[in-house]
């Protein structure tokens, strides 16, 4: 799988990349149809501690899913988005038909 991250008005973070590439290996041992994945890290100014998004889209055969999270660090917004991207490829699954 290919995977493209990008930090927007956010500091560039190995750690961070490691553990989204990580994550994301996961969902590929389990889903191994997934054809790439594209992650997204967003530093924005509100008044309240939910200013880190993580948003990642996921390219798979038919469709592209795609999961979205404001959390209070980097690090909880990862697991939010790839805990939503699991639900979709499980029901992208059931829909899928073997050929």
């Amino acid at each position: 799988m290919k995977t493209e991250i990008r930090f927007v008005h956010a500091v560039q973070n190995i750690t961070l990349e490691e553990q989204v590439n990580e994550k994301l290996e996961g969902l590929e041992r389990k889903y191994d149809w997934i054809i790439s994945a594209s992650v997204t890290f967003k530093e924005e100014k509100h008044p309240n501690e939910e200013n880190y998004v993580c948003d990642i889209s996921v390219n798979v055969p038919g469709t592209q899913l795609f999961a979205s999270s404001n959390e209070i660090n980097f690090n909880k917004a990862i697991n939010t988005c790839v805990q939503q991207l699991s639900v979709g490829l499980e029901k992208h699954k059931s829909k899928m038909v073997a050929h």
